[in-house]
């Protein structure tokens, strides 16, 4: 895809060219889609693209505008997260929202016209995590940003936005990628061994970022295997040492969140696995270095129980997003684990 540098996502960079080249591009965009997936780095190519000294349809990437950008330091370039937020806060540096300050902030830049190219671009990366508060504040620069600034949304998905955001921006869903074409990638990119990268692809569920980063973080791959392990002696586990997980998983909850999520995802797909080679769809499921363990238990567990638990893992997240007591919705989970 020429300089955009992706791996897949050729649609959106297809559009995105074609857009801007013919100058009906947007003046606010929203990038929604899982973690990992290149949401960040194709709003990195397109903030390239539109300050680029060419003037092309792609970012050449070794102009000194677009290498400005690649490094975070282009004066019309502004980017602004939950990890930025949380450097510069004093009181709270473990926020998970983003807050109205940190907006009107990102405003008072846009409201500054361009230093050397002919357009800012700013980018609000996790706006998925807006109070209500700072998204309103947000509604009448999308609204009406100056002509000169092109807004770049970054959000895990747009129904976490309020609707009146989500219609101010022009929504590109990036979908998960093909398992070969990150393997591929990982083998000519990184060079890595082929069995590596298929079992990399596969774990990645789509998301290229997140198998990036099991290679550059390779302790991640030791922890993904020693949770499997824990959860495949959960299955023939009593209650006493379900419980004691559950007891376990709502004390590290309570300190951070994401890891119990983490935890979850992974659970569901174990069981996802499951269904799949109870249903003779074996060449679809994530963990192929335990196709033996789990065919096993495939055997012996209906559908419809593998469908079951699927559904209560869900609910247990949801549970836990509606702020339901984290150990009872645990327990709850365990004891009606197949």
């Amino acid at each position: 895809m020429q300089n955009w540098d992706l791996i897949g996502h050729s649609w959106a960079v297809d559009y995105l060219r074609h857009s801007t080249a013919t100058g009906r591009g947007a003046h606010a965009y929203l990038f929604a889609g899982a973690t990992g997936i290149g949401k960040a780095l194709l709003a990195l190519r397109l903030a390239q693209r539109l300050v680029c000294e060419t003037n092309g349809p792609d970012p050449c990437l070794v102009c000194r505008a677009c290498k400005r950008v690649e490094h975070g330091n282009h004066p019309d370039v502004r980017w602004s997260s939950l990890a930025q937020q949380s450097a510069e806060s004093k009181e709270d540096t473990k926020s998970r929202e983003l807050k109205i300050d940190t907006v009107r902030a990102w405003q008072h830049d846009i409201d500054m016209r361009p230093y050397e190219a002919a357009r800012r671009v700013f980018v609000l990366d996790d706006a998925n995590t807006l109070t209500e508060q700072a998204a309103n504040a947000l509604l009448k620069t999308l609204e009406e940003p100056p002509p000169y600034a092109v807004l770049i949304l970054i959000a895990q998905g747009a129904g976490d936005l309020l609707p009146t955001v989500v219609s101010r921006c022009r929504v590109l869903k990036l979908r998960p990628v093909g398992r070969s074409l990150i393997a591929a990638a990982l083998i000519q990119r990184f060079n890595v061994s082929s069995g590596d990268a298929e079992l990399l692809a596969a774990w990645s569920g789509g998301r290229i970022g997140w198998a990036i980063r099991l290679l550059d973080q390779p302790e991640l791959i030791e922890q993904q295997q020693a949770r499997l392990d824990v959860l495949a002696e959960l299955q023939a586990a009593g209650h006493v040492a379900r419980l004691k997980w559950a007891e376990e998983r709502a004390k590290e909850y309570r300190s951070d969140h994401e890891v119990v999520s983490d935890w979850l995802t992974l659970w569901q797909s174990w069981w996802r696995d499951i269904l799949l080679l109870g249903a003779h769809c074996g060449d679809a499921i994530t963990h192929l270095d335990r196709r033996e363990d789990l065919q096993v238990l495939a055997s012996a567990t209906s559908l419809a129980d593998a469908q079951r638990f699927l559904t209560r893992l869900d609910t247990a997240r949801q549970q836990l997003a509606d702020n339901v007591n984290p150990q009872l919705a645990l327990e709850h989970l365990v004891l009606h684990l197949p």
